[in-house]
């Protein structure tokens, strides 16, 4: 099931991958003033808007970001700074590592090649949607696209060779900025020790949260399914999981009798007296059209669902789930949403526990390792932000965000 959440979370990938586009060829814009500079290296007013209006997409799509009070001067101020702090903490490496003379080798460079090629097909792909449906040839449409885009930069006062160049340049840069830092950094590690204080000090912070609000933990763990890192060390109570039977309404123009599929599907439930989980698999594997229940970890668990959680689903589908008592149950009648009918079943309870430290050490120890190269990795920004001439015209960028 396409819940609430994964909206957003697909939403934001999407906007991460258009905005770091347009970070990258921002650069090459005609009339784009330069509004500061890191020793010789430019910002221009182009990339200070998309830092805004990224910041601005997280806030929409993720509930997730900074706030300012930018009716006051002060506010105000401080939220140009943010945005300014941010495109300078990108850039210092970068200075820094030129000063140095750093240089790519023929390895890097090439990947710096496939990163250029991966950022013109996501480019042009951007552009998929305003390519005639009649036209259905690869080649025409990459065609097609290929002259959408020239003309959208035309207009801009840009040709594709500059905007294409600006990019690989940015994709360079950044290359060895990455470079430099990653050799600063790289004799950085963790003990023991600072492994289990971490452990500690982040199973601290999962208890008090949770006993704050176990809604936190469900949060916690979907990001975990999606970006990896830890599995949250506490595991509250009062979560079930829930397999449900999904028949979609029909499409515009389709012929699908939606009820006798569920009649169908009640009757082969009620005909088996010892009905069990594995056979209501079986049914979903038959029946189901929802592709979340296909897919891991739910299609072995089930969705979890709780009262804190709740929300996180159709209105009418959560509250059909947490009506059912014991487990094994299954509703007596399929469940309406705006998407179709579910026949929705409750499965085992989640185990509350507190994961050992055994069970999650080696990534613990990542994260601490991360932590570690981070405070490093400030410490040479806050050093470098005093022997580098840093400019900020707030002047030139007054007006973004009010």
């Amino acid at each position: 099931m396409q819940n609430k959440h994964s909206v957003k979370r697909i939403a934001l990938l999407l906007v991460a991958v258009m905005a770091l586009a347009a970070f990258a060829g921002c650069s090459a814009r005609v009339a784009d003033p330069v509004v500061g500079k890191v020793g010789d290296l430019e910002i221009y007013y182009s990339t200070f808007y998309n830092s805004y209006q990224y910041e601005e997409m997280m806030k929409y799509y993720y509930g997730t970001g900074t706030s300012f009070d930018t009716s006051t001067e002060e506010g105000y101020r401080e939220f140009l700074d943010y945005h300014f702090d941010s495109i300078i903490n990108t850039l210092l490496p970068i200075y820094v590592a030129k000063q140095e003379g750093i240089t790519l080798t023929e390895e890097e460079e090439a990947n710096v090649q496939l990163e250029l090629e991966a950022e013109i097909d996501q480019i042009y792909a951007s552009y998929a949607s305003s390519v005639d449906e009649s036209i259905t040839d690869e080649a025409a449409i990459r065609a097609e696209e290929e002259k959408i885009l020239k003309d959208y930069l035309r207009a801009n006062g840009l040709t594709v060779e500059k905007y294409f160049a600006s990019i690989e340049e940015s994709l360079r840069d950044q290359a060895i900025g990455d470079k430099y830092m990653n050799s600063l950094l790289a004799d950085i590690t963790v003990s023991d020790e600072e492994a289990k204080a971490f452990y500690d000090e982040q199973l601290t912070y999962y208890e008090t949260d949770y006993a704050n609000d176990p809604g936190y933990f469900y949060d916690d763990y979907l990001s975990y399914l999606d970006y990896g890192e830890i599995h949250p060390l506490v595991v509250p109570e009062g979560y079930d999981y829930y397999k449900h039977i999904l028949i979609m309404n029909p499409e515009e123009g389709e012929e699908k009798d939606v009820d006798a599929i569920i009649a169908e599907i009640y009757e082969k439930i009620n005909a088996d007296s010892d009905f069990t989980e594995a056979d209501f698999d079986a049914l979903v594997a038959e029946y189901g059209e929802d592709t979340g229940m296909q897919s891991e970890p739910y299609k072995t668990t089930g969705y979890m669902i709780s009262e804190y959680n709740a929300d996180t689903y159709y209105a009418e589908f959560s509250a059909a789930a947490l009506a059912l008592e014991n487990q094994g149950d299954i509703t007596l009648e399929a469940v309406e949403t705006s998407v179709g009918k579910h026949i929705i079943m409750k499965c085992a309870p989640v185990e509350a526990r507190t994961v050992p430290f055994e069970e999650v050490e080696e990534d613990i120890r990542e994260l601490a390792l991360e932590k570690e190269k981070l405070e490093v990795q400030n410490g040479y920004l806050d050093q470098w932000r005093e022997e580098v001439k840093i400019v900020k015209h707030y002047n030139r960028v007054a007006g973004i965000g009010r």
